[in-house]
């Protein structure tokens, strides 16, 4: 009996990310993963340049994470709806900030262009885990019962360790993937993600449970 090799990812390259402007035109982004409904996004990933200072898009409903990939950096403002005033100084490769959609947030450059990764989900229904990895890290993605998705994006050229285990732990299956930066593995099965060398960022996204249903949102394919 000959067994097929199971494969526990999906490699997308920069070609098969969707093209999309910026909902105020300032800009425009590349789409990696996203899934909508009648009542609009449920998540999204995707990947973008900021090469002026402006202020972002109103995405109200959406609770944002954003991580610095590339260039000198940006100082982001944000005047939430309460009346507060937050900043995030991402100055350094792979940092990131997370806020409210509906902030009215204004970017301003350090030293010329950045490249960024944008993480969106839907306030209340869906939440997203978002971890920077660099060699010798890992991070356990689409664990959970009601996960909807699972992705790393390489920053750099990368190369990570991925496997799956049994009901006890035991692993099944090791497979060592060489990601290009810029890159995209989409994980179809329950994995741990080793990065070996490069860098890069880890995005886990699931359905939470209604609060007075006990039901959790899941998005149907």
């Amino acid at each position: 009996m000959i067994c097929e090799p199971v494969s526990l990812y999906r490699l997308l390259t920069p070609s098969d990310y969707v093209r999309m402007p910026w909902k105020n035109g300032l800009g425009e982004t590349l789409e990696i993963a996203v899934k909508s409904d009648h009542l609009g996004i449920a998540y999204r990933v995707s990947q973008a340049a900021v090469v002026n200072d402006g202020e972002f898009s109103d995405f109200s409903g959406l609770q944002r994470t954003l991580v610095l990939l590339g260039g000198k950096g940006m100082k982001l403002t944000h005047s939430t709806e309460r009346g507060y005033q937050v900043v995030h100084e991402l100055y350094t490769p792979l940092a990131v900030a997370r806020f409210s959609g509906s902030d009215k947030t204004y970017a301003t450059l350090v030293d010329g262009p950045i490249a960024d990764l944008n993480i969106m989900v839907r306030e209340g229904q869906v939440s997203a885990s978002v971890e920077p990895l660099c060699p010798a890290a890992s991070v356990k993605l689409h664990q959970h019962t009601h996960a909807l998705y699972a992705g790393f994006f390489a920053s750099s050229d990368s190369e990570v360790l991925i496997q799956d285990a049994d009901s006890k732990g035991i692993p099944l299956h090791v497979q060592r993937v060489q990601v290009p930066s810029g890159h995209t593995l989409e994980f179809t099965a329950a994995v741990k993600v080793s990065v070996v060398t490069g860098f890069g960022v880890a995005v886990d996204i699931r359905g939470n449970s209604e609060p007075n249903h006990g039901r959790y949102f899941n998005y149907s394919y």
